[in-house]
């Protein structure tokens, strides 16, 4: 396993980097959750995702996958433990198009009476955040090229 690359900090070279296969894109986020039917209506409800897969053990519902319409997964699998050490740590971020489509947001935001910073202009564009059910970060981003102090 080679280290990351210099930009990083890792020794890696650019061409250990450029050899490696291709990645086609993002498949999933697997997000721990206390209640999987709450989490799965806050996301579809809210942020507009539409349910794909349930998971059940038992006759028991474990996790469900929900899906937006751009293409964008979600797993949410039932952990109460980890959804709570989750709890306040940005762990999603979505792209829209630009501040008009994240203002638009905020005011879906406002008539839902969901809770959400307020959009913030920084080196990366403009951002907004709210919390899941769990208390998990949900972060907005225009489109921008993020700098070493997004990491």
């Amino acid at each position: 396993m080679s280290n990351t690359g210099d930009a990083l900090g890792g020794s890696g070279s650019r061409n250990e980097r450029e050899d490696a296969p291709p990645i086609l894109g993002l498949h999933h986020v697997r997000l721990p959750v206390s209640d999987v039917l709450l989490s799965r209506d806050w996301y579809c409800d809210v942020l507009g995702f539409e349910p794909m897969l349930d998971f059940e053990e038992e006759d028991r519902l474990v996790g469900v996958a929900v899906q937006h319409r751009v293409g964008v997964t979600l797993g949410l699998h039932l952990d109460p433990e980890r959804a709570g050490a989750l709890h306040g740590f940005a762990v999603v971020a979505l792209t829209v198009a630009g501040p008009v489509v994240l203002a638009e947001w905020s005011r879906r935001f406002d008539q839902l009476g969901v809770e959400h910073s307020p959009m913030v202009k920084d080196h990366g564009g403009w951002s907004m955040q709210l919390a899941d059910p769990d208390g998990v970060i949900v972060e907005f981003h225009t489109f921008g090229h993020p700098t070493s102090g997004d990491a």
